[in-house]
Protein backbone atom coordinates (compact mmCIF):
# COMPACT_ATOMS: atom_id res chain seq x y z
CA UNK A 1 0.00 0.00 0.00
CA UNK A 2 1.22 3.22 -0.85
CA UNK A 3 2.01 5.82 2.21
CA UNK A 4 0.41 8.34 0.17
CA UNK A 5 -3.11 6.73 -0.02
CA UNK A 6 -5.61 6.49 3.10
CA UNK A 7 -5.70 3.03 4.71
CA UNK A 8 -9.11 2.09 4.42
CA UNK A 9 -10.76 -0.29 6.82
CA UNK A 10 -14.32 -1.10 7.75
CA UNK A 11 -16.00 -1.07 11.63
CA UNK A 12 -15.29 -3.99 13.82
CA UNK A 13 -12.56 -4.33 11.19
CA UNK A 14 -9.00 -6.12 12.35
CA UNK A 15 -6.23 -3.97 11.67
CA UNK A 16 -2.39 -5.50 11.49
CA UNK A 17 -0.12 -2.70 12.08
CA UNK A 18 2.30 -4.28 9.78
CA UNK A 19 -0.01 -4.70 6.97
CA UNK A 20 -0.77 -0.89 7.73
CA UNK A 21 2.88 -0.15 7.51
CA UNK A 22 2.29 1.69 11.56
CA UNK A 23 5.87 2.62 13.42
CA UNK A 24 5.92 2.14 16.80
CA UNK A 25 5.50 5.65 17.55
CA UNK A 26 2.36 5.40 15.57
CA UNK A 27 1.64 2.42 17.72
CA UNK A 28 1.53 4.36 20.71
CA UNK A 29 0.06 7.84 19.72
CA UNK A 30 -3.09 6.18 18.27
CA UNK A 31 -3.07 3.89 22.09
CA UNK A 32 -2.67 7.07 24.23
CA UNK A 33 -5.75 8.91 22.14
CA UNK A 34 -8.05 5.79 22.37
CA UNK A 35 -6.76 5.42 25.63
CA UNK A 36 -7.63 9.55 26.52
CA UNK A 37 -11.54 9.13 25.37
CA UNK A 38 -12.28 6.41 26.93
CA UNK A 39 -10.99 3.21 24.88
CA UNK A 40 -14.41 4.15 22.63
CA UNK A 41 -12.68 3.79 18.77
CA UNK A 42 -10.76 -0.14 19.34
CA UNK A 43 -9.97 -2.37 21.17
CA UNK A 44 -6.06 -3.17 21.39
CA UNK A 45 -5.39 -6.90 20.34
CA UNK A 46 -1.56 -8.94 19.06
CA UNK A 47 -0.14 -6.09 17.16
CA UNK A 48 -3.44 -4.97 15.76
CA UNK A 49 -6.32 -2.68 16.11
CA UNK A 50 -9.48 -4.08 16.07
CA UNK A 51 -12.37 -1.15 15.69
CA UNK A 52 -15.23 -0.45 17.16
CA UNK A 53 -18.30 1.34 16.16
CA UNK A 54 -17.06 4.25 15.65
CA UNK A 55 -16.12 5.48 11.84
CA UNK A 56 -14.45 8.53 10.94
CA UNK A 57 -11.14 9.51 9.74
CA UNK A 58 -8.01 9.41 11.89
CA UNK A 59 -4.45 10.62 11.12
CA UNK A 60 -1.19 10.01 12.87
CA UNK A 61 1.70 11.54 11.72
CA UNK A 62 1.42 11.47 7.74
CA UNK A 63 -0.47 8.19 7.81
CA UNK A 64 -4.20 8.40 7.44
CA UNK A 65 -7.05 5.52 8.46
CA UNK A 66 -10.93 5.77 7.47
CA UNK A 67 -13.25 3.74 9.21
CA UNK A 68 -16.12 3.18 7.22
CA UNK A 69 -19.52 2.14 8.08
CA UNK A 70 -20.65 -1.04 6.33
CA UNK A 71 -24.37 -2.31 6.81
CA UNK A 72 -23.89 -6.10 5.88
CA UNK A 73 -20.30 -7.09 7.49
CA UNK A 74 -20.75 -10.11 5.18
CA UNK A 75 -20.01 -7.73 2.49
CA UNK A 76 -16.47 -7.98 0.72
CA UNK A 77 -14.09 -5.69 1.63
CA UNK A 78 -13.26 -4.93 -1.62
CA UNK A 79 -12.01 -1.36 -3.27
CA UNK A 80 -15.48 -1.42 -5.01
CA UNK A 81 -16.69 -1.47 -1.25
CA UNK A 82 -14.96 0.94 0.36
CA UNK A 83 -15.45 3.24 -2.30
CA UNK A 84 -19.51 2.78 -1.92
CA UNK A 85 -19.51 3.23 1.77
CA UNK A 86 -16.82 6.52 1.68
CA UNK A 87 -19.46 7.64 -0.05
CA UNK A 88 -22.48 6.51 1.70
CA UNK A 89 -20.31 8.19 5.09
CA UNK A 90 -19.94 11.22 3.63
CA UNK A 91 -23.38 11.76 2.17
CA UNK A 92 -24.74 10.63 5.95
CA UNK A 93 -22.33 13.70 7.03
CA UNK A 94 -23.54 16.36 5.16
CA UNK A 95 -26.92 15.17 5.45
CA UNK A 96 -26.42 15.78 9.57
CA UNK A 97 -24.40 18.75 9.80
CA UNK A 98 -25.83 20.59 6.71
CA UNK A 99 -22.63 20.19 4.38
CA UNK A 100 -22.29 20.29 0.26
CA UNK A 101 -21.65 16.90 0.13
CA UNK A 102 -21.95 16.17 -3.12
CA UNK A 103 -20.05 19.53 -5.28
CA UNK A 104 -17.06 18.70 -2.76
CA UNK A 105 -16.73 15.01 -3.01
CA UNK A 106 -17.00 14.99 -6.88
CA UNK A 107 -14.68 18.23 -7.30
CA UNK A 108 -11.95 16.49 -4.65
CA UNK A 109 -12.59 12.59 -3.89
CA UNK A 110 -11.99 11.70 -7.03
CA UNK A 111 -7.78 11.72 -6.41
CA UNK A 112 -6.39 8.35 -5.08
CA UNK A 113 -5.07 10.24 -2.65
CA UNK A 114 -7.84 12.29 -0.73
CA UNK A 115 -9.88 11.09 2.33
CA UNK A 116 -11.85 12.14 4.45
CA UNK A 117 -10.11 14.67 6.19
CA UNK A 118 -9.19 16.22 2.47
CA UNK A 119 -13.06 16.96 2.61
CA UNK A 120 -13.85 18.74 6.02
CA UNK A 121 -10.13 20.61 5.56
CA UNK A 122 -11.14 21.72 1.79
CA UNK A 123 -14.47 22.85 3.11
CA UNK A 124 -13.16 24.23 6.09
CA UNK A 125 -10.83 26.74 3.53
CA UNK A 126 -13.59 27.33 1.25
CA UNK A 127 -15.71 29.04 3.82
CA UNK A 128 -13.49 31.05 5.69
CA UNK A 129 -12.07 32.00 1.84
CA UNK A 130 -15.68 33.74 1.52
CA UNK A 131 -15.61 34.83 5.25
CA UNK A 132 -12.10 36.82 4.06
CA UNK A 133 -13.62 38.07 1.16
CA UNK A 134 -17.12 39.36 2.42
CA UNK A 135 -14.71 40.87 4.96
CA UNK A 136 -14.31 39.70 8.30
CA UNK A 137 -16.57 41.24 10.84
CA UNK A 138 -15.80 43.34 14.07
CA UNK A 139 -16.98 43.45 17.94
CA UNK A 140 -16.64 45.14 20.36
CA UNK A 141 -13.79 44.16 23.15
CA UNK A 142 -12.94 45.81 26.34
CA UNK A 143 -8.76 46.44 26.18
CA UNK A 144 -5.92 47.77 29.15
CA UNK A 145 -2.91 49.26 28.76
CA UNK A 146 -0.76 52.28 28.74
CA UNK A 147 -1.80 54.98 25.92
CA UNK A 148 0.22 57.95 25.16
CA UNK A 149 -3.79 60.01 25.63
CA UNK A 150 -6.31 59.39 27.90
CA UNK A 151 -9.27 57.91 26.54
CA UNK A 152 -11.70 55.74 28.38
CA UNK A 153 -11.10 55.28 32.44
CA UNK A 154 -8.00 55.88 33.91
CA UNK A 155 -6.92 52.31 36.18
CA UNK A 156 -5.63 54.89 38.71
CA UNK A 157 -3.67 51.99 40.85
CA UNK A 158 -1.72 50.61 37.51
CA UNK A 159 -1.17 54.70 36.60
CA UNK A 160 0.79 55.17 39.64
CA UNK A 161 2.27 51.99 39.77
CA UNK A 162 3.77 52.36 36.60
CA UNK A 163 3.63 55.61 34.93
CA UNK A 164 5.10 57.59 38.09
CA UNK A 165 8.06 58.16 35.91
CA UNK A 166 6.43 58.69 32.62
CA UNK A 167 3.95 61.57 33.42
CA UNK A 168 2.95 61.64 29.95
CA UNK A 169 1.15 58.01 29.39
CA UNK A 170 -2.39 56.99 31.07
CA UNK A 171 -2.91 53.34 32.14
CA UNK A 172 -6.59 53.35 30.85
CA UNK A 173 -9.18 50.50 30.39
CA UNK A 174 -11.39 50.86 27.04
CA UNK A 175 -13.33 49.42 24.19
CA UNK A 176 -11.90 48.80 20.86
CA UNK A 177 -13.80 47.89 17.61
CA UNK A 178 -12.03 45.41 15.41
CA UNK A 179 -11.59 41.91 14.01
CA UNK A 180 -9.56 40.84 17.36
CA UNK A 181 -11.97 38.32 19.24
CA UNK A 182 -12.81 34.50 19.73
CA UNK A 183 -14.99 34.21 16.65
CA UNK A 184 -11.48 34.65 15.11
CA UNK A 185 -9.29 33.38 16.68
CA UNK A 186 -11.02 30.14 16.84
CA UNK A 187 -10.50 30.56 12.80
CA UNK A 188 -6.99 30.96 13.00
CA UNK A 189 -5.63 28.45 15.06
CA UNK A 190 -8.06 25.78 12.45
CA UNK A 191 -6.20 27.24 9.91
CA UNK A 192 -2.97 26.65 10.89
CA UNK A 193 -3.88 23.14 11.83
CA UNK A 194 -5.29 23.06 8.19
CA UNK A 195 -1.39 23.90 6.98
CA UNK A 196 0.20 21.97 9.04
CA UNK A 197 -1.73 18.66 8.95
CA UNK A 198 -3.32 18.39 5.69
CA UNK A 199 -1.25 16.14 3.14
CA UNK A 200 -3.32 17.75 -0.14
CA UNK A 201 -0.89 20.08 -1.34
CA UNK A 202 -3.50 22.99 -3.11
CA UNK A 203 -5.35 22.40 0.34
CA UNK A 204 -2.46 23.38 2.51
CA UNK A 205 -1.15 26.13 0.21
CA UNK A 206 -4.85 27.90 0.12
CA UNK A 207 -4.93 27.74 4.13
CA UNK A 208 -1.44 29.30 4.25
CA UNK A 209 -2.71 31.69 2.11
CA UNK A 210 -5.20 33.26 4.42
CA UNK A 211 -2.75 33.43 7.22
CA UNK A 212 -2.57 37.64 6.14
CA UNK A 213 -6.46 37.92 7.28
CA UNK A 214 -5.48 36.99 11.01
CA UNK A 215 -1.95 38.09 11.79
CA UNK A 216 -3.54 40.28 14.01
CA UNK A 217 -5.56 38.00 15.91
CA UNK A 218 -4.40 36.93 19.43
CA UNK A 219 -3.91 33.36 20.16
CA UNK A 220 -6.73 32.52 23.03
CA UNK A 221 -6.97 29.56 25.26
CA UNK A 222 -9.51 27.75 22.80
CA UNK A 223 -11.33 25.12 25.18
CA UNK A 224 -14.59 23.14 24.81
CA UNK A 225 -15.93 25.48 27.71
CA UNK A 226 -14.49 28.82 25.86
CA UNK A 227 -16.07 27.95 22.63
CA UNK A 228 -19.34 27.05 24.52
CA UNK A 229 -19.35 31.07 24.67
CA UNK A 230 -19.17 31.63 21.06
CA UNK A 231 -23.14 32.91 20.26
CA UNK A 232 -24.05 33.66 16.86
CA UNK A 233 -26.34 36.18 15.58
CA UNK A 234 -27.72 38.16 12.64
CA UNK A 235 -24.74 39.64 11.95
CA UNK A 236 -22.48 36.44 12.35
CA UNK A 237 -24.66 34.17 10.87
CA UNK A 238 -22.54 33.12 7.26
CA UNK A 239 -19.88 32.34 9.82
CA UNK A 240 -22.11 29.00 11.15
CA UNK A 241 -19.89 26.49 8.89
CA UNK A 242 -17.08 27.32 9.18
CA UNK A 243 -16.83 27.66 13.31
CA UNK A 244 -18.79 24.16 13.19
CA UNK A 245 -15.72 22.47 11.03
CA UNK A 246 -13.47 24.82 12.81
CA UNK A 247 -14.48 23.23 16.08
CA UNK A 248 -14.44 20.12 14.69
CA UNK A 249 -10.91 20.53 13.92
CA UNK A 250 -9.42 22.27 16.92
CA UNK A 251 -11.11 19.86 19.46
CA UNK A 252 -10.14 17.03 17.68
CA UNK A 253 -6.59 17.68 17.29
CA UNK A 254 -4.45 16.18 19.87
CA UNK A 255 -0.88 17.25 19.87
CA UNK A 256 2.14 15.83 20.95
CA UNK A 257 2.48 16.57 24.66
CA UNK A 258 6.25 15.15 24.52
CA UNK A 259 7.29 17.63 21.71
CA UNK A 260 7.63 15.49 19.11
CA UNK A 261 6.75 15.16 15.59
CA UNK A 262 3.64 13.11 15.67
CA UNK A 263 0.26 15.11 15.70
CA UNK A 264 -2.84 13.48 15.84
CA UNK A 265 -5.98 14.78 14.58
CA UNK A 266 -9.11 12.57 14.42
CA UNK A 267 -13.14 13.25 13.67
CA UNK A 268 -14.90 10.19 14.77
CA UNK A 269 -18.57 9.52 15.23
CA UNK A 270 -20.68 6.73 16.22
CA UNK A 271 -22.04 5.12 14.00
CA UNK A 272 -25.64 3.89 15.70
CA UNK A 273 -26.21 7.62 16.52
CA UNK A 274 -25.09 9.16 13.04
CA UNK A 275 -27.48 6.72 11.25
CA UNK A 276 -30.38 7.67 13.92
CA UNK A 277 -29.87 11.43 12.90
CA UNK A 278 -29.29 10.73 9.45
CA UNK A 279 -32.82 8.72 9.18
CA UNK A 280 -34.79 11.26 11.40
CA UNK A 281 -33.45 14.50 9.03
CA UNK A 282 -33.97 12.43 5.76
CA UNK A 283 -37.69 11.83 7.18
CA UNK A 284 -38.74 15.20 8.32
CA UNK A 285 -36.96 16.51 4.74
CA UNK A 286 -39.67 14.18 3.29
CA UNK A 287 -42.52 14.98 5.23
CA UNK A 288 -42.42 18.30 3.28
CA UNK A 289 -43.71 16.54 0.18
CA UNK A 290 -46.85 17.51 -1.28
CA UNK A 291 -48.19 13.81 -0.58
CA UNK A 292 -48.00 14.02 2.73
CA UNK A 293 -49.74 17.66 3.52
CA UNK A 294 -53.20 16.61 4.45
CA UNK A 295 -51.89 13.84 6.97
CA UNK A 296 -51.10 16.67 9.65
CA UNK A 297 -48.15 14.83 10.18
CA UNK A 298 -45.43 15.22 12.85
CA UNK A 299 -42.12 13.63 13.11
CA UNK A 300 -40.02 14.20 16.56
CA UNK A 301 -36.89 12.63 17.40
CA UNK A 302 -35.78 12.24 21.00
CA UNK A 303 -39.04 12.48 22.88
CA UNK A 304 -38.28 11.36 26.27
CA UNK A 305 -41.27 9.55 28.96
CA UNK A 306 -40.78 9.35 32.72
CA UNK A 307 -40.31 5.34 33.12
CA UNK A 308 -39.18 4.64 36.34
CA UNK A 309 -38.25 7.43 39.55
CA UNK A 310 -35.96 9.61 37.55
CA UNK A 311 -35.63 7.36 34.28
CA UNK A 312 -36.52 8.22 31.40
CA UNK A 313 -37.78 6.29 27.89
CA UNK A 314 -36.10 8.16 24.79
CA UNK A 315 -37.14 6.29 21.32
CA UNK A 316 -35.22 7.67 18.57
CA UNK A 317 -38.70 8.89 16.62
CA UNK A 318 -42.48 9.23 17.49
CA UNK A 319 -44.35 9.86 14.26
CA UNK A 320 -47.97 10.85 14.43
CA UNK A 321 -50.11 11.47 12.07
CA UNK A 322 -54.36 11.48 10.73
CA UNK A 323 -55.72 9.43 7.87
CA UNK A 324 -59.39 8.38 7.04
CA UNK A 325 -60.31 10.23 10.31
CA UNK A 326 -58.10 7.86 12.29
CA UNK A 327 -55.39 9.43 14.38
CA UNK A 328 -52.14 6.55 14.16
CA UNK A 329 -48.88 6.77 16.29
CA UNK A 330 -45.60 4.83 15.45
CA UNK A 331 -42.89 4.52 17.00
CA UNK A 332 -39.48 4.03 15.02
CA UNK A 333 -36.12 2.66 16.34
CA UNK A 334 -33.47 2.73 14.13
CA UNK A 335 -30.53 0.25 14.31
CA UNK A 336 -27.28 0.20 12.71
CA UNK A 337 -26.98 -3.65 12.26
CA UNK A 338 -28.47 -6.55 10.07
CA UNK A 339 -30.17 -8.89 12.85
CA UNK A 340 -29.11 -12.68 12.68
CA UNK A 341 -31.07 -14.89 10.82
CA UNK A 342 -33.74 -12.58 9.72
CA UNK A 343 -35.16 -12.20 13.15
CA UNK A 344 -34.84 -9.22 15.84
CA UNK A 345 -33.39 -9.69 18.89
CA UNK A 346 -35.70 -10.60 22.26
CA UNK A 347 -34.31 -7.53 23.74
CA UNK A 348 -35.66 -5.48 21.33
CA UNK A 349 -39.01 -6.79 21.17
CA UNK A 350 -39.15 -5.89 24.80
CA UNK A 351 -37.33 -2.65 24.15
CA UNK A 352 -40.51 -1.69 21.53
CA UNK A 353 -42.98 -3.57 23.44
CA UNK A 354 -42.33 -0.59 26.55
CA UNK A 355 -42.14 2.03 24.00
CA UNK A 356 -45.80 1.21 22.74
CA UNK A 357 -47.32 0.53 26.13
CA UNK A 358 -45.77 4.25 27.64
CA UNK A 359 -46.34 6.19 24.21
CA UNK A 360 -49.40 4.98 23.66
CA UNK A 361 -48.53 3.62 20.19
CA UNK A 362 -50.30 1.15 18.38
CA UNK A 363 -47.12 0.26 15.79
CA UNK A 364 -43.27 0.03 16.92
CA UNK A 365 -40.62 -0.43 13.38
CA UNK A 366 -37.37 -1.64 14.01
CA UNK A 367 -35.74 0.81 11.11
CA UNK A 368 -32.32 -1.81 10.00
CA UNK A 369 -30.16 -0.63 6.85
CA UNK A 370 -31.44 -2.49 3.91
CA UNK A 371 -29.26 -5.60 2.86
CA UNK A 372 -29.41 -8.07 -0.19
CA UNK A 373 -31.34 -10.33 1.71
CA UNK A 374 -33.23 -8.86 4.44
CA UNK A 375 -36.80 -9.87 4.95
CA UNK A 376 -39.36 -7.79 6.36
CA UNK A 377 -41.80 -9.09 9.03
CA UNK A 378 -44.17 -8.08 11.14
CA UNK A 379 -45.67 -9.49 14.51
CA UNK A 380 -48.67 -9.13 16.95
CA UNK A 381 -47.39 -9.04 21.03
CA UNK A 382 -49.47 -11.31 22.79
CA UNK A 383 -53.13 -9.74 24.30
CA UNK A 384 -52.80 -9.28 28.27
CA UNK A 385 -55.23 -7.81 30.88
CA UNK A 386 -53.42 -4.18 30.92
CA UNK A 387 -54.10 -2.49 28.80
CA UNK A 388 -57.57 -4.37 27.72
CA UNK A 389 -58.75 -4.42 24.04
CA UNK A 390 -55.13 -2.65 22.69
CA UNK A 391 -53.85 -4.90 20.14
CA UNK A 392 -50.28 -3.71 19.06
CA UNK A 393 -47.42 -4.43 16.78
CA UNK A 394 -44.07 -4.53 16.02
CA UNK A 395 -42.55 -4.33 12.32
CA UNK A 396 -39.06 -4.80 10.91
CA UNK A 397 -38.26 -2.68 7.76
CA UNK A 398 -35.35 -2.02 6.19
CA UNK A 399 -34.26 1.33 4.53
CA UNK A 400 -32.45 1.29 1.15
CA UNK A 401 -30.85 4.90 1.46
CA UNK A 402 -27.81 4.30 -1.04
CA UNK A 403 -27.48 3.33 -4.58
CA UNK A 404 -24.60 1.01 -5.64
CA UNK A 405 -21.96 3.99 -5.77
CA UNK A 406 -23.32 5.08 -1.92
CA UNK A 407 -25.09 8.19 -3.15
CA UNK A 408 -28.35 8.76 -1.46
CA UNK A 409 -31.46 7.77 -3.56
CA UNK A 410 -33.59 11.09 -4.39
CA UNK A 411 -36.96 9.03 -3.91
CA UNK A 412 -35.95 7.33 -0.55
CA UNK A 413 -37.05 9.72 2.48
CA UNK A 414 -40.71 9.65 0.55
CA UNK A 415 -40.65 6.03 0.31
CA UNK A 416 -39.67 4.89 3.25
CA UNK A 417 -42.00 7.37 4.76
CA UNK A 418 -44.85 6.38 2.48
CA UNK A 419 -44.50 2.79 4.12
CA UNK A 420 -44.02 3.63 7.21
CA UNK A 421 -47.72 5.44 7.55
CA UNK A 422 -48.81 2.06 5.30
CA UNK A 423 -47.87 0.38 8.07
CA UNK A 424 -50.14 1.06 10.77
CA UNK A 425 -53.51 0.43 8.43
CA UNK A 426 -52.41 -2.90 6.80
CA UNK A 427 -51.45 -4.36 10.33
CA UNK A 428 -54.82 -3.44 11.69
CA UNK A 429 -56.69 -5.04 8.39
CA UNK A 430 -54.41 -8.05 8.94
CA UNK A 431 -56.00 -7.92 12.20
CA UNK A 432 -59.95 -8.06 11.10
CA UNK A 433 -58.18 -10.81 8.74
Amino acid sequence: MKRSEAIKVFEHQRLSWKEAGLTLAQVDRLIAWNESNGNRFFSVGHKSFTFTEHVGVVQVGRTVIEVLPKADRREEGTSVAKAKWQNALLTMLGTVYDLPVKSTTEAGLHKRSSNILDFFFALFVSDVEELVHQGLIKRYRRTRGNQTALKGRLDFPRHIQQNLIHQERFFVEHQVYDTDHLLHSLLKQALLLVGDLGRDSSITSRAKGLNWAFENIADRQLTPQNLDRIILDRKTAPYARAVQLAKMIVLNHAPDLKGGSMPLIGLMFNMNQLFEEFVFRVLRKAARAPEFRSLDLTIRNQRSMRFWNKKTLRPDMVMDHTREGQQKRIIVDTKWKVPPNGKPSDTDLRQMFVYNVQFNATDGVLLYPSTNDCMETSGKYAPSDRPIDWPHDCHMRYAAFFGNEGRLHITAGVNLLKDLIDIGHRSRFDTEQ
